[in-house]
């Protein structure tokens, strides 16, 4: 079965790389994760016993400096008023922001319905004028890798997350007869929902062909096309995950494909699914393509850094995962965005 074969692949690859880990008190007999930007967490026996730190191992520590510009050129031939958003880049079980700076600096910060922080900027740009926002970011990136163990998934889906994420959104279409037909093929009556979260993501690497040709579709649409973007396999698989009852999301930001200093305009954007007793794990189905099948489910490379999380649309960042505008009917813009890694080595303690 290639289901099982994925999560002895999981396993395997979970114990061969190499980790860094630290140990805290024992808190309980299961895996615990506070938040996200938990560092340490502790696996005990039921004797109380310390034994591996958990759910997660990193390594690979690396300092990085990344600025981020979005552009905003009006093309139009009278003053139109804009209001832009930012995606504030949080720290996260890979990445710690050490120092964030702003040019210019926001009128404010919100938060939307995920809990995702944007800057906002309010404005009168005149014809024809182009006007840069940007932030440098100073921060910490780790490889990370989670140890999976369909044993180990017990205990509830806190209930506040289970209703957020597993809810339909305009890109998913989780009562869509196709999307509803995959789930009952796949996970059919299967019970432990990283078993299903493995056969859902094997349909969407065996249907699916990477493919960047602009635009981003429904979930439907994209099963039955056969190929899409990073943010399209995304769309596919949430929409297959939350039709199967497994939380899901995304995060987005950058990717370093060369040495700094290097310049992203593409970006990329990977899957987050919600296991209990582990937390939010990373699947990037993308990387598992061009790899091989299940080196990305629970991993990724300490050479992405993520803008924003997101479990679909957003009041100011629509289902965009960098920045957002909004503008009168009518306005003609142009945007540009960029990321540019100045810095990307080794971290000393």
């Amino acid at each position: 079965m290639k289901w099982q074969m994925g999560i002895a692949l999981i396993i395997v690859i979970s114990f061969i790389f190499p980790a860094t880990s630290h140990y805290t008190s024992p808190h309980n007999t299961f895996f615990h994760q506070k938040n996200e930007d938990v560092k340490e967490v502790t696996f005990s026996d039921s004797k109380g016993k310390e034994s591996l730190s958990f759910p997660f191992y990193r390594w690979g520590a690396r300092d990085v400096v990344i600025e981020y510009k979005e552009e905003v050129t009006n093309n139009g031939n009278d003053a139109i008023n804009i209001t832009t958003y930012l995606a504030v880049p949080p720290s996260m079980a890979n990445q710690e922001i050490k120092d964030i700076r702003y040019d210019p600096e926001p009128d404010e910060f919100k938060k939307d319905r995920w809990g995702q922080e944007v800057a906002c900027y309010y404005y009168n740009l005149d014809a024809k004028e182009k006007i840069t926002f940007s932030w440098t970011v100073e921060a910490r990136v780790y490889n990370i890798r989670y140890i999976l163990l369909p044993s180990l998934v017990k205990g509830e889906i806190p209930e506040d997350i289970y209703n957020a994420y597993t809810a339909d959104d305009e890109k998913y279409k989780i009562y869509h007869p196709l999307i509803q037909s995959i789930v009952h093929e796949v996970a059919g009556n299967e019970t432990n929902i990283l078993i299903k979260a493995v056969k859902l993501h094997d349909y969407v690497i065996a249907h699916l062909d990477y493919a960047l040709a602009g635009g981003w579709d429904d979930a439907p649409t994209i099963l039955e096309r056969g190929n899409g973007s990073c943010s399209e396999y995304c769309f596919a698989y949430i929409a297959l995950c939350r039709a199967a009852g497994i939380p899901a999301r995304y995060k987005g930001g950058t990717y370093l494909a060369k040495k700094p200093p290097h310049v992203d305009d593409i970006f990329h954007r990977m899957v987050q699914i919600y296991l209990p007793g582990y937390g939010w794990i990373p699947v990037d189905m993308t990387f598992d393509e061009w790899i091989f099948h299940h080196y990305a489910f629970g991993a990724h490379t300490n050479k992405f850094f993520a803008f924003m999380f997101g479990g679909g649309s957003s009041e100011y960042l629509n289902w965009t995962y960098n920045a957002w505008h909004i503008i009168p009917d009518g306005a003609n813009i142009t945007t540009n965005s960029s990321a540019t890694w100045y810095q990307w080595s080794h971290a000393f303690p």
